[in-house]
């Protein structure tokens, strides 16, 4: 039986509409928003989002014998 380290990375993207002065303000209020979202104790991520994410896996040898 050999062991493998497993990374796996969900990129979750969507579209969203903000007013603000410049661009570098309306990225530090979603930043904020998002944020405050995660730090919630029961948080369902796929109800931020309007898309399923697109998942990313890379397998190594576990090397740690």
């Amino acid at each position: 039986m050999k062991k493998y380290k497993v990374r796996i990375k969900l990129i979750f993207e969507t579209t969203m509409y903000h007013s603000q002065t410049s661009m570098k303000k309306t990225k530090e209020d979603i930043n904020r928003v998002i944020t405050h979202y995660l730090k919630g104790k029961k948080v369902n991520i796929l109800n931020l989002f309007n898309t399923t994410p697109r998942i990313i896996c890379k397998v190594e040898k576990d090397d740690r014998e």
